[in-house]
Parts: C-alpha cells; sequence; structure tokens
C-alpha cells in the first residue's frame, strides 16, 4: 500500500468491520449463486421458463429492498451507533440463513426468492454503517487504501460464493452443504461484528422520517443538491449496473453460447469477480493514496471498446454436448474470453473504488451515511431498472451478447459526468 500507514488492515479500527462486510458478501453470494445455479441448470427447465429471465426476476427482488429502505437505514446509521446496529443486523442474518435451509429442504421456489429478497433487506441496512463508519475508523491518508481493500475483499468474497455456490449446489446433497455453509458464516460473522470499535452517533439529535417514500425523496433531493455527491453517485451506480448485468447473465451465456458446463460458469464468473478485486487495487496504487477522479474516464471508454471485443469473441451457439473446463481452456478463443472478461471487470473496480472514497470524504460526517443511502437508493434503481430492461429484451428475442454489449457500449454515455466530478475536485 502506497499513501498511507501500511499497517492499519491489521488494527482493531478495520480488521473487523472487513472481516464482518467480507462474510457478508461471501453469504449473499454464496445463496444468491446457488440458487441462479439451480434455476439455470434444473429449476428453469422444469418450469418452461428462460433461466435468464428467472435469474433477472430474482436478482431484481434481491435488489428492490435497497430502493425501497436505503433512506431509513441511512438516518438510522447518522443517528444511532454504528457497531450496535452492526451486530444486530448480523443476527439478523442468521435468521435469514436458517429460513434458507428451510427453503432448500422443502424444494420451494419462493421461499427461496423471498429469502433472497430478505437478504437484500438485511444488506440495505448494513450498507449505510459500512461505507459511514469508514471514514470515522480511518486515516484521511489511508481512506483510499481502505475503500480499495474493502471493495477487493468484497469481490474476493463474491469469488468464493460464485465459485462454492455454483460447484456445490450441483452436486448429490449440495443443497445441504450450501445450507450449512449460510448458517455457519453468519454465526461468524455475528461474532466479527460485535467486535467493530464505537466511533459516537454522527447525528443524535437527527429526527426520523419513517414515511419511506417521502424519506426517499428528501435524500435524493439532498444528494442531487450536492455537487460531488451527485456525479459520484451516478457513476458508482453505473458500474453496479454493468456488474450486476454481467454476472448475471454470464451463466446462461457459457451455457447457450460457449456450451459450457458448470465448471466452465464457475471460472468466468470468478475471473469476474477477481478482476474487480484487482482493478479495486490497482486503482489505489496508481493513485497513490490520492483521492482523484481522473481514472474514471478512460476506464469508462476502456469497459466500452472491452464489451464491443467480448461480443465478438463469443460464439454463435453451442455444441451438441456441454464442454468442461480443459475443453474450453484448450480453445484460443477460450482464454481470450477470459482475459477480455478479466479486463473488462478491472476497468470496473478501477472506477468505483476512487468514487465511494471521494463521497465519504466530501461529505458530512452527519449525514455521510444518508448520502451512502440515497447511493444505494440510486444504484437499486440502475441496477433493478437494468435487471428490468434486460428481462424484457430477452423476452422478446434479444439475445445475451447483445444485453451485455449494449451495456458497455452505454458507459460512454457517462463520460461527461466523470470529468465533470473531475473538475469538481
Amino acid at each position: 500500500m502506497t499513501g498511507g500507514s501500511t499497517r492499519f488492515y491489521t488494527s482493531r479500527r478495520f480488521l473487523p468491520l472487513f472481516v464482518t462486510q467480507f462474510l457478508g458478501a461471501l453469504n449473499d453470494n454464496l445463496f444468491r449463486q446457488a440458487l441462479i445455479m439451480l434455476i439455470t441448470y434444473r429449476i428453469a427447465e422444469q418450469l418452461a421458463v428462460k433461466p435468464a429471465v428467472l435469474n433477472n426476476l430474482a436478482i431484481g427482488l434481491f435488489i428492490l429492498p435497497f430502493f425501497l429502505f436505503s433512506a431509513l437505514a441511512g438516518q438510522l446509521a447518522d443517528k444511532h451507533e454504528k457497531s450496535v446496529q452492526i451486530f444486530w443486523i448480523k443476527v439478523w442474518e442468521i435468521g435469514l440463513a436458517l429460513m434458507g435451509a428451510l427453503g432448500f429442504y422443502l424444494h420451494s421456489l419462493p421461499l427461496l426468492i423471498g429469502v433472497l429478497s430478505g437478504l437484500g433487506l438485511q444488506s440495505t441496512f448494513f450498507g449505510p454503517i459500512k461505507y459511514g463508519i469508514l471514514p470515522d475508523l480511518m486515516k484521511k491518508e489511508d481512506l483510499l487504501s481502505a475503500n480499495a481493500l474493502v471493495e477487493a475483499g468484497t469481490f474476493i468474497a463474491i469469488l468464493m460464493g460464485t465459485i462454492i455456490g455454483s460447484y456445490v449446489v450441483l452436486k448429490s446433497g449440495g443443497v445441504s452443504v450450501i445450507a450449512t455453509l449460510t448458517i455457519l458464516v453468519a454465526v461468524i460473522g455475528t461474532i466479527s461484528g460485535r467486535m467493530v470499535p464505537k466511533t459516537g452517533r454522527a447525528a443524535p439529535d437527527l429526527e426520523l422520517t419513517v414515511n419511506i417514500f417521502k424519506a426517499t425523496g428528501a435524500q435524493l433531493k439532498a444528494a442531487w443538491a450536492h455537487p460531488v455527491a451527485r456525479p459520484a453517485i451516478i457513476g458508482i451506480s453505473w458500474i453496479w449496473l454493468f456488474g450486476s448485468l454481467f454476472i448475471t447473465q454470464i451463466p446462461d451465456i457459457v451455457k447457450n453460447r460457449i456450451g459450457g458446463d458448470e465448471s466452465v460458469a464457475t471460472l468466468i464468473l470468478a475471473c469476474f469477480s477477481v478482476g474487480i478485486g484487482a482493478g479495486s487495487m490497482l486503482s489505489s496504487k496508481l493513485l497513490k493514496g490520492n483521492i482523484s477522479a481522473h481514472l474514471a474516464a478512460p476506464a469508462l471508454i476502456a469497459l466500452s471498446v472491452l464489451g464491443a471485443a467480448l461480443f465478438l469473441l463469443l460464439p454463435a451457439g453451442p455444441g451438441d454436448h456441454l464442454i468442461g473446463l480443459g475443453v474450453f481452456l484448450s480453445d484460443i478463443r477460450g482464454v481470450a474470453l477470459v482475459a477480455v472478461l478479466l479486463l473488462i471487470a478491472m476497468a470496473a473496480g478501477v472506477v468505483v473504488v476512487p468514487l465511494y472514497t471521494i463521497l465519504q470524504d466530501r461529505t458530512a460526517r452527519e449525514e455521510r451515511s444518508r448520502m451512502i443511502a440515497a447511493t444505494n437508493i440510486v444504484n437499486s434503481g440502475f441496477m433493478a431498472g437494468g435487471s428490468i430492461l434486460a428481462s424484457i429484451l430477452i423476452a422478446f428475442g434479444m439475445t445475451t451478447p447483445m444485453v451485455l454489449l449494449l451495456t458497455s457500449l452505454s458507459s460512454l454515455m457517462f463520460l461527461r459526468t466523470a470529468r465533470h466530478l473531475e473538475r469538481q475536485l
């Protein structure tokens, strides 16, 4: 690490929070990926529904709570002690894990999707605390590096959840293993959450607005009036839409365009997660601890160019039989696909970490969590809208690769926003 202390990551002011958010991301993605793989390779065929439609529906329901309840979550995070809230949110996760185990046991798709939505709700209340408390725990010169580690850790957790969820759930007894793991991870995360240091209430006199629609409107209005927060939030939200669509569509592309089995899907999803983590760390190294947005515009251009390259590399359709990992990697096109996806993910990571750090640094402490909540509201709007639009386009005949190409090229629309933010700093 450059630009700050190299030992903060082992301290109590960072490590318990890092472990807690890491395990939370692991559990979300372990459960979500297991469900997506079950839908793609089993449930969709049984119900005679396109896997992409069901997968986008599931992800949309995971995201919906962020839109509805983020404003309330941000108020609570600013008004009350954040470390105490972290503990009870993690206890809540244990309950959801137990319900998920019941859903797997009963083979109930509605219950499983309900648990996925519940995990989205639980994450809704954790997000403003996680990003809101980090500047209170860290020195300013360590903030960019800390955010890079949090993002990299998040996507390593996504990688682990993706691999375990993809590989285990389709095996004999796999659903029981997934159920057990989600409960265990939730328990350990609760213990680490209890160890996060107290930082004091940021806005103890804040009056809560319990009307979620009124609170959402007020928080969005406040964020849009902030000259730095507005472009930062737009940029962050676009990257989350971009990543969400790619991760959701990859299993369908692997099965129905590449003709790969679950091992190929796992590799490609893993490369995407590793790429975002690597890009997060790369942004910290390139900026050397300086809080800046000058990497955003070049990275957005790279997303568009690389997305077009991915589209051109994808085969027209699968062969007669699903291929395994060895066969896939023996073809130069397979290696090229992995490399391009890795670079796409790295470019996304390079954009998002500096933008989160800018948002934290340029927001007053007493409203920081609410500004993060506004980010989550816009994030959820972008991602839910993207998932719904992708489902509609696929249902009416657009191929999944065409959806990803359209998404990649749309990154160019945000160049002006990135350059405006750079001028504001």
